[in-house]
């Protein structure tokens, strides 16, 4: 027993003896760079796949993060425009109201709910009789400017005949000349023209046209646009002039309906 653990004690000093004469002789430096020249392109191959994978999460969390950020912008947006719309409503409805106020009128806001299929010309409103809506009233916007009269006035709804349609009419004069100078009536393009003004009647550059008075239902006052070119022929008694709206009738939403 004794003998055997001498032998294998004599082993292994001589494996290290070895070991020692080899690393003197410099061997294993020549292993070591062996195993390095394989072991550090393998090492820095799998660092570069490593860094790929996490620049790939890195960019995919980036992009989806990104579209969650385009989601909230859009979101943002979308409410402020909501936002914008409302205040602007708001500032609408109170100079409306305040213009309202201030000439003592009567009146009723109403919402455009529909046109009639074969004339875009004549609107459907969501007020009626119920609310004091009778034919010949003024319908208008923006602080009084008159786009229409009511045509036809049912328990609940009411039909608005625009001042471009090319079956109405309007007495009209100048805002800077008292009483009735002409009649405004609608024509074929959405054009409004101001009639039967006499021959001697002088009329300003960009003269301002507004309601007469001559109606009954229709106040005095009311802002219709302003002279474009006036059209005069020899021989004929009276003389046309273009009036140019000073609202657009294709951006209506809601109406106000003067009562008195």
């Amino acid at each position: 027993m004794e003998k055997s653990k001498k032998k294998s004690l004599r082993l292994v000093l001589a494996a290290i003896m070895v070991l020692i004469f080899f690393q003197l002789l410099g061997i294993f430096n020549f292993f070591e760079q062996g195993l390095v020249k394989i072991l550090v392109p393998l090492q820095i191959y799998f660092y570069h796949l490593g860094s790929s994978l996490s620049q790939i999460t890195e960019l995919q969390d980036i992009i989806s993060e990104n579209n969650k950020l385009k989601e909230e912008f859009s979101k943002f947006s979308i409410d402020y425009i909501k936002l914008a719309s409302l205040e602007a409503e708001n500032d609408y409805f109170r100079s409306e109201l305040n213009y309202l106020k201030k000439n003592s009128y009567r009146f009723q806001m109403a919402n455009i709910i529909g046109r009639l299929p074969l004339n875009d010309q004549i609107l459907i409103i969501n007020k009626g009789k119920n609310d004091g809506l009778v034919p010949g009233l003024a319908v208008t916007v923006a602080q009084g400017v008159i786009v229409g009269k009511i045509l036809k006035a049912d328990d609940q709804t009411s039909f608005v005949e625009l001042l471009t349609n090319t079956q109405s009419s309007l007495a009209a004069g100048f805002a800077s000349q008292s009483g009735t100078n002409g009649l405004v009536v609608g024509k074929a393009g959405l054009n409004l023209v101001m009639d039967f003004i006499t021959q001697d009647q002088k009329i300003p550059e960009q003269e301002v046209v507004v309601t007469s008075g001559l109606e009954e239902l229709i106040p005095k006052g009311l802002l219709i646009g302003e002279v474009g070119e006036v059209q005069s022929q020899v021989g004929q008694i009276f003389k046309q002039a273009k009036v140019i709206p000073v609202f657009n009738y294709q951006n209506l939403q809601t109406l106000t309906v003067i009562l008195n």
